[in-house]
């Protein structure tokens, strides 16, 4: 496992996780939240989840069945993470908010159904 760390656009919104293969199953969703945010996921176990700073400075957003939960920073609007309706015991960080993690051409993405189930 490797440990990769994260944060908002401002910085107060800090977070680690561990995970073994930082591009493994990245995906995309395709409801009518994500699209959206266009943003790019990865999942995670909530164990392996920290979130390291910043808990007041974020704000919580919940829709249609309210089992998901996505935070944003309250200071600069940036989306970093959210407990997932499909599997509540996953947390899904914006890969976007990794450090020194960049996204090319050759990396494959997921396409998942969200819109199926709004």
């Amino acid at each position: 496992m490797k440990e990769f760390y994260g944060s908002c656009h401002c910085g107060l919104v800090k977070f680690k996780f561990s995970t073994k293969d930082i591009f493994e199953d990245i995906y995309r969703c395709n409801c009518s939240l994500c699209l959206k945010k266009s943003i790019v996921m990865k999942s995670i176990k909530k164990d392996a989840f920290s979130l390291l700073s910043g808990g007041k400075h974020t704000t919580e957003y919940q829709w249609n069945k309210n089992i998901a939960r996505h935070f944003f920073c309250k200071n600069c609007g940036v989306y970093t993470h959210h407990v997932r309706r499909r599997d509540p015991s996953q947390i899904s960080v914006n890969i976007h908010c990794v450090d020194d993690i960049l996204l090319t051409p050759d990396i494959k993405i997921n396409q998942i159904d969200g819109a199926s189930h709004d």
